[in-house]
């Protein structure tokens, strides 16, 4: 089955940046959202965090004057030596209201920049 008939949520292609951090370090590694959705992203890093990993992401939304924090879990990586974009999969698990909000605005952005793009 295709990975893409699990979501529950549309995806759409971004270029969000961002940090990440793993629960148990504090140390940040900085990342590139390619594709986001409600529920997730693609975050790529050429360090990933194995599935199961709790993480926090900081994401710096066009329009938002401060970063989009949201806990999440790794759900699946693609390391470096595997071929294609490094990175990994992160569901979203706990996103303040507020935030929810926000993104929601910015993912209703990109829907209309889709439908009215000559």
């Amino acid at each position: 089955m295709d990975s893409r008939e699990l979501r529950s949520q549309p995806r759409y292609i971004t270029r969000i940046f961002g940090v990440f951090s793993r629960d148990i370090d504090l140390d940040e590694t900085e990342v590139l959202m390619t594709n986001m959705s409600l529920g997730g992203a693609f975050v790529r890093t050429e360090a990933p965090a194995p599935p199961g990993t709790p993480v926090t992401l900081r994401m710096y939304v066009p329009g938002q004057d401060v970063p989009l924090s949201v806990a999440g879990e790794v759900v699946w990586w693609r390391r470096p030596d595997q071929g294609g974009d490094p990175g990994m999969g992160v569901k979203f698990v706990q996103v303040a209201k507020g935030d929810l909000e926000k993104m929601k605005k910015y993912l209703a952005t990109l829907v209309e920049e889709e439908m009215f793009r000559a």
